[in-house]
């Protein structure tokens, strides 16, 4: 398994596991699709293989699978949500957690991945400071989020914090050819469009195989989840239509659109193409390249604002979009106020 456009930080972990100082509690942040748990994984066979992982053993190719009994993925096992309950298929997590007292399967260290962590409540991550605080001796923790400032400071004073590096878009395009066999003309359009995010790409493309169903209390056996490139092409709907709107200075139409996504993280993802759009249109006023999902509303935008108006614009969706994922704020203000910054 290949790290593209993380061998600094691959080095840098590998050296920290030689040197035995491989902290028990880590965190991972760094944007959706960014990688995240593709270093997970790294780690883990750090833990478990040693600090230059062979990937050839049984316990590479397991961990690589996702398969390995004693990397244990929290959020899927406890049923989909973190909790305090357990009902309608979901699991306290202070049971699921005694079970860091029973010795690993397979080896000598037990990993706990507890993916989303942003999705944690102030009362669930106060349970865990025990389990940081006083792990046994064979128990590790790698905590995944976005930003760290989404957890309590008494849990990011317990762990060691490694940001996850971007990828730059040619990096992005070997990986969708060597590993997902992507057609390279795709391959070059879509790491492009997506700033050299590998999981966004695989995503879009529909590279990934569905993952196997895991018990959860959101959704019941005949309401199928939606897959990953459906999703995907839904938020770049709204940020075409979003970037439409901009396009006739429609400011009705413009909060509409960006109200399509009622979900954080996909008000997130929305956002973010919605400034790849309006990119597209500054690079377009300066005669360069587009590789945004709304090539021709760019065309639109470019002859209607000139640069200093769309440089604001981007700075304000990204303005918008931080103060949203790091202060919880109410998505249906956020549309309205960022309408009024760009109208």
């Amino acid at each position: 398994m290949k790290l593209y456009g993380k061998e600094a930080l691959a080095e840098l972990l590998s050296d920290t596991a030689e040197e035995n100082r491989m902290s028990h509690a880590i965190l991972l942040t760094g944007e959706r699709g960014s990688g995240r748990h593709t270093v997970a994984k790294y780690i883990a066979k750090l833990f478990m293989c040693g600090a230059r992982p062979c990937e050839k053993c049984p316990t590479c190719s397991r961990i690589n699978a996702g398969t390995h009994p004693d990397v244990i993925d929290v959020l899927g096992e406890i049923g989909g949500k973190y909790g305090l309950t357990s009902k309608n298929g979901l699991t306290d997590i202070r049971e699921f957690m005694d079970g860091t007292a029973i010795k690993p399967n397979d080896g000598d260290v037990k990993i706990y991945v507890f993916s989303n962590a942003e999705e944690m409540s102030a009362q669930v991550q106060n349970t865990l400071l025990k389990n940081i605080e006083e792990p046994e001796n064979w128990v590790k923790y790698i905590f995944i989020c976005e930003n760290s400032s989404s957890l309590l400071t008494t849990i990011r004073s317990r762990v060691t914090e490694y940001r996850i590096p971007d990828c730059t878009a040619a990096e992005c395009r070997r990986c969708l050819e060597e590993e997902f066999h992507a057609d390279p003309a795709q391959a070059e359009e879509y790491s492009q469009m997506m700033s050299g995010n590998i999981g966004k790409c695989v995503d879009a493309l529909g590279l990934a195989p569905r993952p196997e169903k895991k018990r959860s209390g959101r959704k019941s056996d005949d309401e199928p989840e939606e897959d990953a490139a459906s999703v995907e092409m839904k938020l770049m709907e709204s940020a075409r239509h979003a970037a439409a709107a901009v396009a006739s200075r429609n400011a009705y139409m413009l909060c509409a659109a960006l109200g399509e996504q009622s979900g954080r993280k996909e008000y997130a993802g929305m956002l973010e193409y919605f400034a790849g759009i309006l990119r597209d249109a500054l690079a377009a006023r300066a005669g360069g390249g587009l590789y945004s999902c709304g090539k021709e509303e760019a065309r639109k935008i470019a002859a209607i604002f000139d640069e200093n108006g769309l440089a604001d614009m981007i700075s304000a969706v990204f303005e918008i979009n931080q103060k949203s994922a790091a202060a919880n704020l109410n998505l249906a203000l956020c549309s309205a106020y960022l309408t009024s910054r760009l109208l």
